[in-house]
This record gives C-alpha cells, structure tokens and sequence, in this order.
C-alpha cells in the first residue's frame, strides 16, 4: 500500500508529472514567443522569434523560418513538443532512481539537455537573424 504523501507516492509523482511539466514550460514559452511575434517592432519580433525556437527547436529542422507551410510548422511543434515530454520522463526516471528523489533532483537531470536543446535551436535562430540583419 502507497502512504498518500510518502516517498513512494511522491516518487510516483514525479515520474508522471516530469514529461507534463516540460511540455507545459516549452508551451507556455511559446505562446509568449508568438504573442511577441504579433506585438508591433522588429525587437519584439525577433525576441518572440527567439522564444518560439528554444521551445520549439526542431521547427528549424523542419525549415522555420525559411519555408513556412501549415504542415511544417505542425510536424515541428510536435515533434519538438514530443521531444520535450521524452526527455522530462528521461529526467524523472534518471531522479527517481535514488531512494528520495524531489524535483531539484528532476531538474539538476533536465536543465543541462534542456540548454543544449534550446542552443541547437537558437544556433539555427542566429543564422537567420544574420541572414536577416
């Protein structure tokens, strides 16, 4: 039987929540990517683009900027979205390998391949702002 509130339940926890919680960070940074995008200035626009690519990062594996199509843009959310929800459970199941695991344990995993994820997307972001300035 799993004690509500006990190690396990919150082993549990955090196992099922990891994923969800990356997705829900990555979505709620690109939402305020976009809403900069629609916001007037060239400013707004390219820290708008900026934000959409480190939450999205495959969209530039898919083309985004330099060819913008419905079904482009839909294949590189998701499959960033899905690359996201991967590696948060990578990281709650990397945490919850230890007896006692919180989520500082859940984000010392995650905040490394999350970074690394969000520079490859941004190395492809600075080579549009190049091509664009």
């Amino acid at each position: 039987m799993v004690v509500p509130g006990g190690v396990v339940a919150y082993r549990q926890q955090l196992r099922r929540k990891g994923g969800v919680y990356v997705v829900a960070g990555a979505a709620a940074l690109g939402v305020l990517g976009v809403l900069l995008i629609a916001l007037p200035g060239r400013l707004t626009g390219l820290i708008g683009f900026a934000l959409v690519i480190v939450s999205c990062p495959l969209l530039v594996a898919f083309g985004i900027p330099l060819t913008v199509s419905a079904s482009s843009i839909a294949i590189g959310v998701l499959a960033s979205l899905a690359l996201w929800f991967a590696l948060g459970q990578w990281a709650a199941h990397r945490a919850t390998k230890q007896p006692i695991a919180d989520w500082r344990d859940w984000w010392k995993t995650l905040w490394p391949l999350a970074l690394a994820m969000a520079l490859g997307g941004g190395g492809g972001f600075v080579l549009f702002v190049l091509g664009v300035l």
